[in-house]
């Protein structure tokens, strides 16, 4: 009888890759390993990054992913910022949102930044949101992967891709196989393992907590953070957070991480307005009771206490859940009076109009938003989808693919890229556009299923032709990517 894997037992074993490596490493011996190029002798930038790459695309294939452009681009540009105060060279990095509202964070080599929404749901200050993305950052930069594998004579680069390829198993194929295939890829038990990472993770506090410092952020929020997640999981019956059982936070860590704190430039803690109202964007999409939602932020604005304005824009997300599109739009033209140049504002407000079917009063909004942010991710996914529907689809596609120059791996561009192309009757564009989304969800035949359509209609373009059948054999080449 096969048995399917629950989505937080999946996302645990996402994170286990990373202190499965650490551990590994540290069974050979207790110091840390000094860098230098015979790290890159055993595993190779590129290698790491094309691995990171490849099980991307198999998590993105059954794991269920946040695609709101806002909460994206606001975890997007948090990691940004933070990597570049960190010891990252030349960042290159992919982040991805998992649609899951338990506490976790993972980091997989070739600059995977992997968080669950219920981060941004459970941090109460942006600091600590970010002490976790610096921690996993910190990970990154010091490649422990890599140290892993050249401190282990049982760890091996072949062994490290089958162990990210079997949690991939574990979750599509639900059976006994990916559950064999997970097991024989560990190095030790877990009670062995869980006494490995101390080293590691120390290294990563210090390092995250420098990049907090440089970044103008609260080195401390770090370990207010672990400290919050180990009191919670004194007082709950249920396993503990994800993020703990690949993170173990001890006492003396967190009294390490607070003597490390206290030694760099002491920072108050910050909440910016954007923290405050993806935090709320995300609560109302987690609800499972809208209308309990907007009913219990109404009682706080008749109670008479102090409505924030983050309050109030949760309440304009609620409405616009619960299709309740009017009230909408009347709470989001309040904040609007309040701050008419508010990005977030502004295409929430659009978001509410291309839901009202109001596409006319969503296209001059967003074309007025744009001259002031030109080339923004979130007023153009909004501002493409009002183009398709008003049947300008040809100028959505001249938006969308500049938007692919700068965001090439972002499968929602791809997406909505392939109906633009649709309505514009290009069904050359609309085979190489679905291609791409499918690619970059783990679908690599139904790929180059769609390429194989395309071919008969470039076949008079002698250039289009020879770019479709490069691009075929760069997608079976990456077949490989995870059997290095």
């Amino acid at each position: 009888m096969m048995l399917q894997l629950p989505f937080r037992i999946l996302v645990w074993l996402s994170a286990l890759i990373v202190s499965q490596l650490l551990w590994a490493a540290a069974l050979q011996a207790e110091e840390l390993p000094r860098l230098g190029d015979s790290t890159s002798s055993v595993v190779s930038p590129e290698q790491e990054y094309r691995l990171g790459r490849a099980w991307l695309r198999q998590l993105r294939a059954q794991a269920p992913i946040i695609q709101d452009p806002l909460i994206h681009e606001y975890f997007y540009d948090l990691v940004y910022r933070l990597a570049a105060n960190s010891e990252i060279q030349r960042p290159d990095l992919e982040t991805i949102v998992l649609n899951s509202p338990d506490i976790n964070a993972f980091a997989v080599p070739g600059g995977i930044i992997g968080l669950n929404g219920g981060l941004l749901l459970n941090a109460r200050t942006e600091d600590e949101l970010a002490g976790v993305i610096a921690h996993e950052l910190a990970h990154l930069s010091q490649r422990h992967f890599a140290r892993a594998m050249e401190r282990s004579q049982s760890t091996s680069w072949a062994g490290l891709a089958a162990l990210l390829a079997s949690v991939v198993i574990a979750a599509t194929a639900g059976g006994d196989a990916g559950m064999a295939a997970l097991a024989t890829t560990q190095a030790a038990s877990i009670e062995s393992q869980l006494r490995f990472s101390r080293n590691n993770e120390q290294e990563a506090d210090r390092i995250g907590m420098q990049t907090l410092a440089r970044s103008g952020m609260n080195p401390g929020a770090m370990a207010d953070f672990f400290e919050a997640l180990q009191r919670s999981m004194r007082y709950s019956g249920e396993l503990p957070p994800e993020f703990l059982l690949t993170h173990p936070v001890t006492e003396s860590r967190i009294t390490d991480a607070r003597a490390r704190a206290a030694q760099l430039p002491a920072m108050p803690a910050s909440n910016s307005l954007e923290f405050g109202l993806m935090k709320m964007r995300t609560s109302v999409m987690f609800a499972r009771d809208t209308s309990a939602t907007i009913n219990d932020l109404l009682n706080q604005r008749k109670s008479g206490t102090e409505f924030l304005e983050v309050n109030e824009y949760g309440l304009a997300c609620a409405y616009s859940k619960a299709n309740q599109l009017d009230q909408a739009l009347t709470t989001i033209n309040g904040l609007l009076l309040r701050r008419p140049d508010r990005i977030t504002y502004i295409a929430t407000k659009a978001e509410i109009l291309n839901q009202s079917g109001r596409y006319k009063d969503s296209i001059q909004l967003l074309e007025s938003a744009l001259k002031y942010s030109p080339e923004n991710y979130v007023l153009t996914i909004h501002y493409a989808n009002a183009l398709i529907k008003s049947n300008r689809a040809a100028a959505a596609v001249d938006l969308l693919r500049y938007q692919l120059t700068q965001h090439e791996s972002w499968p929602l561009l791809w997406s909505i890229l392939a109906e633009a192309y649709g309505k514009s009757d290009d069904r050359l564009g609309v085979y190489q556009a679905r291609a791409e989304y499918y690619y970059l969800h783990g679908r690599t035949m139904t790929a180059l299923e769609q390429l194989q359509y395309a071919l008969p209609l470039a076949e008079k373009q002698f250039q289009m032709a020879a770019k479709i059948n490069a691009r075929m054999e760069e997608m079976r080449a990456s077949e490989f990517d995870m059997r290095l």
